[in-house]
């Protein structure tokens, strides 16, 4: 049992400290591309953007308006930047399931759901995609994927300013593999020190 704990404590501090590494490499990465001038903190109008499958709509109210016209609506953005979060401002009057953000990276011809990250919502019409920091030549949103969805269009924010302590802040994946690989690795530990050094481990138990 003492070997155990020992171990556990150990794979934790491991754990604790890659964390800490990543969420340092993290920060060193964003600031490098901020020298390059790549890390962009921009606001995108309409204006900025290409729609694909949507209309623009007079619905009497105050914003612009626009309905998708099939399952598949999309808006472009073309340039090359470091992107680590995106941030879109809008506003469902029916639901419009999920929303994507797909990204193409340099030397990339077509995008790919594989460079792709659904939305977190964050409050009323705030829709987040932590891409992690990427290099990217084009972004492209999918605002719904039902068609006939009429939407409030507010914006759409380019790495928009964060604390820099969130680079430390966990995902729920993160969480999740940091409270169970620890204790896999203990686990196999344990399986090899019963081969190797059986009267040791009897011992222990």
């Amino acid at each position: 049992m003492k070997h155990t704990k020992r171990w556990l404590a150990a794979a934790y501090l491991a754990a604790l400290a890659l964390w800490l590494l990543a969420g340092i490499f993290q920060l060193a990465k964003g600031a490098w591309y901020d020298s390059q001038g790549l890390r962009v903190r921009q606001t995108l109008g309409w204006e900025d953007l290409t729609a694909v499958s949507v209309q623009q709509v007079d619905t009497g109210q105050d914003g612009l308006w626009y309905v998708s016209t099939d399952s598949d609506p999309q808006l472009h953005w073309t340039g090359s930047a470091y992107l680590e979060t995106v941030e879109l401002d809008m506003y469902h009057a029916t639901p419009g399931l999920s929303v994507v953000l797909y990204w193409r990276e340099p030397g990339q011809t077509d995008f790919s759901s594989q460079n792709a990250v659904y939305a977190e919502k964050n409050g009323e019409g705030c829709y987040v995609f932590d891409l992690g920091g990427r290099r990217v030549e084009e972004i492209r949103i999918d605002p719904d994927s039902l068609g006939g969805v009429v939407t409030r269009f507010d914006g759409v924010v380019l790495n928009p300013e964060r604390a820099w302590y969130t680079a430390f802040a966990p995902t729920a994946a993160g969480v999740l593999l940091f409270a169970v690989l620890p204790l896999v690795a203990v686990a196999a530990l344990r399986e090899v020190w019963a081969i190797l050094e059986p009267a040791p481990f009897q011992k222990e138990k």
